[in-house]
């Protein structure tokens, strides 16, 4: 009787173990197709572009410059300093950076960078406008000003397209900016 106890509950114990690892591979399972769904939701990135860069000299320092992304730049004639957005779409983040010009070598140096994480809706609406700066047939349009400058790059993969100029960006371009200035300001308190 007694050993007829102790084989119930090692058959237990071992059905319990068996259900405990059943549980944890089902709730995995449906842990990646959140994930993949998630991704599946957000819209496809950059189906249409116009206006691509062949051989254009890209001058985002290397070590912020996404494989599918956006880089937003501003500046003036009269400072080395730069500043700077990055929105990697594959590591679901932003980046802003502050760079400065080596007088001696002309290299950017980032001296200054904080990165946060974005969420499904914000990948989403950046992914829409930066797609409508893929598809704009024409060069970005700009306000002209003194002093300042700006830029707008856009990468995927070997793609890119480059659009900088003199003043202000309008139009889909000021539209990227505006959104990414909103995001920032509530995701980086």
């Amino acid at each position: 009787m007694k050993a007829n106890k102790q084989l119930r509950r090692a058959a237990m114990a071992s059905m319990a173990i068996a259900l405990a690892a059943i549980c944890m591979a089902t709730n995995a399972r449906a842990a990646e197709g959140a994930s993949s769904a998630a991704a599946s939701a957000l819209p496809a990135y950059a189906p249409v572009k116009q206006q691509i860069c062949t051989d254009c000299k890209i001058n985002v320092p290397a070590e912020m410059i996404p494989t599918r992304g956006v880089v937003l730049s501003n500046g003036s004639f009269a400072t080395p300093v730069g500043y700077w957005e990055a929105v990697d779409i594959d590591q679901r983040k932003m980046t802003r950076f502050i760079t400065q010009l080596d007088a001696a070598t002309h290299k950017l140096a980032v001296v200054q960078s904080r990165t946060v994480l974005l969420s499904d809706g914000d990948l989403a609406a950046v992914i829409e406008l930066a797609n409508a700066v893929w598809r704009f047939p024409q060069k970005l349009p700009a306000v002209q000003s003194m002093d300042v400058v700006w830029g707008v790059d856009l990468f995927d993969g070997a793609i890119t397209r480059k659009e900088y100029g003199v003043g202000q960006v309008q139009g889909d371009g000021a539209n990227l900016k505006a959104a990414l200035e909103r995001i920032w300001q509530r995701l980086a308190r």
